[in-house]
């Protein structure tokens, strides 16, 4: 036999040993009516304070159940209501930019709005000036015309033949005639199949 079976086979023997052997009883003294009734209302008023307790217990257990979603509903509103304040602050940035982006466009409308009344005038002034030229042209047109005489500023004067008479002479540009095609055969090169 190996050692871990004769190990065992003498635990089990020890086992059967002590099982074998009766354990001794505590013998009961006879109680009186008395005593036993002494001791249920002893029991009973134990009883009665434990509810107690276990059901101020249980009132404490609840009470504190309710502070705890109080409080855990308050925590959601401080999270709710900082999560407001962030956007509050996030529009009212925006909100002053757009302002800013408003009051640029403003200022941007009436410098057009002044350029373009200024332009006007001035293609009134334009237009008036147009038609005063073109009733004065109106005018020159139906009057007689009479031949000015050439002012003596401006009568030619001839020209005295100078020793060297040199004149720039104009020159054409030269135009190359267009080629004829010329496009040679296998013949004519030379190539032979």
């Amino acid at each position: 036999m190996t050692k871990g079976n004769l190990n065992d086979l003498i635990r089990t023997e020890a086992n059967k040993e002590v099982e074998s052997q009766p354990s001794p009883s505590p013998k009961r003294a006879k109680e009186t009516n008395a005593t036993l009734q002494a001791k249920i209302n002893d029991l009973t008023t134990e009883l009665e304070k434990t509810e107690k307790n276990q059901q101020s217990l249980q009132e404490k257990v609840i009470s504190l159940e309710k502070e705890l979603k109080e409080q855990q509903q308050s925590e959601q509103l401080e999270s709710v209501l900082s999560e407001k304040t962030t956007l509050v602050a996030q529009l009212s940035s925006q909100l002053s930019q757009s302002q800013t982006e408003l009051t640029e466009k403003k200022q941007l409308i009436e410098k057009l709005s002044s350029q373009l009344s200024q332009s006007q005038t001035e293609l009134t002034e334009k237009k008036q000036l147009i038609e005063k030229l073109y009733n004065q042209i109106k005018t020159l047109e139906n009057s007689p015309t009479s031949t000015p005489e050439p002012s003596p500023i401006t009568k030619l004067v001839p020209k005295k033949p100078s020793l060297y008479n040199f004149e720039m002479a104009t020159l054409a540009r030269y135009i190359a005639p267009t080629p004829t095609p010329t496009e040679l055969t296998d013949s004519e090169i030379g190539w032979f199949d």
